[in-house]
């Protein structure tokens, strides 16, 4: 059932299901996050995060998203929610984009002299990037 979001009192409007961020897109727990991090496969860096990749498991079709902000990286609150309302909802719209990839985004120090504006390039630009590198490179098969 589509998620109602109130725009007014008297007209509710429907998120498509294809925009949502459920629970089967993101890293949940640290078995996750050690397997991406022990194993990266993509890289992307850019002045205020950097992404790591690695592929999904074959039984996964979407790709799945996590993301750290470090407290010494990004000291306020404020500045840690922003990036990271940013990055969700950056992936939200590109994830359909993305072949099936286990993702962690890392926020960097010069996250938080980034506007809005340039942070959502900074990541459009990112997630293409990170497509192009899965696409062109073709999985490793072992034994």
């Amino acid at each position: 059932m589509p998620r109602v979001v109130s725009a007014s009192a008297s007209e509710p409007v429907q998120l498509p299901p294809d925009l949502r961020f459920p629970r089967q897109a993101r890293l949940l727990n640290s078995r996750d996050y050690t397997r991406v991090f022990n194993s990266v496969e993509f890289r992307f860096g850019s002045r205020g995060f950097l992404m790591l990749a690695r592929s999904s498991d074959e039984s996964r079709a979407l790709p799945r998203l996590g993301i750290i902000v470090a407290r010494r990286h990004l000291p306020k609150a404020t500045a840690r929610n922003r990036f990271k309302r940013a990055v969700r909802e950056s992936f939200r719209h590109r994830q359909h984009d993305l072949p099936a990839l286990d993702i962690i985004v890392l926020a960097r120090p010069g996250g938080n002299t980034m506007d809005n504006a340039e942070l959502f390039r900074e990541l459009d630009r990112a997630w293409r990037k990170l497509g192009q590198q899965a696409t062109s490179r073709s999985p490793v098969k072992t034994g």
